[in-house]
């Protein structure tokens, strides 16, 4: 089998502030619609506990670091701050460096890399 070069993530988060989550993870919905490699990019809220996980994927490495170095994570991102806090990320694929450590805000895990063993 050859590994994916695809990058699929899934984040937890706890919600405080249910309103402004929604319309900032609208916003995230919006700008990230527009990035080249985006394959997919979900939100999911449960409104009762606050529990919120993004499950997202990138067609590469490439793609993932431009979504994280972009918009979604310089403009729109912070107001999501506000609103939740990061539990736990887990990513799947080849994520190189990014598995290293919490580089990349907002996370404060990530999980370790689990290769991908099907085609893309």
């Amino acid at each position: 089998m050859k590994q994916s070069a695809t990058i699929r993530c899934v984040l937890q988060m706890q919600v405080h502030d249910i309103e402004t989550f929604k319309e900032v993870a609208a916003a995230c919905c919006t700008v990230s619609s527009d990035e080249p490699g985006t394959l997919y990019y979900d939100w999911f809220l449960d409104e009762t506990t606050g529990q919120a996980r993004l499950v997202e994927g990138y067609d590469s490495y490439e793609s993932i670091v431009a979504h994280a170095t972009g918009p979604v994570f310089t403009e729109v991102g912070p107001r999501l701050m506000e609103a939740c806090a990061f539990v736990h990320m887990d990513a799947y694929g080849d994520t190189a460096k990014l598995a290293e450590g919490p580089q990349l805000w907002p996370s404060t895990y990530w999980g370790p890399p689990i290769a991908g063993l099907t085609d893309d």
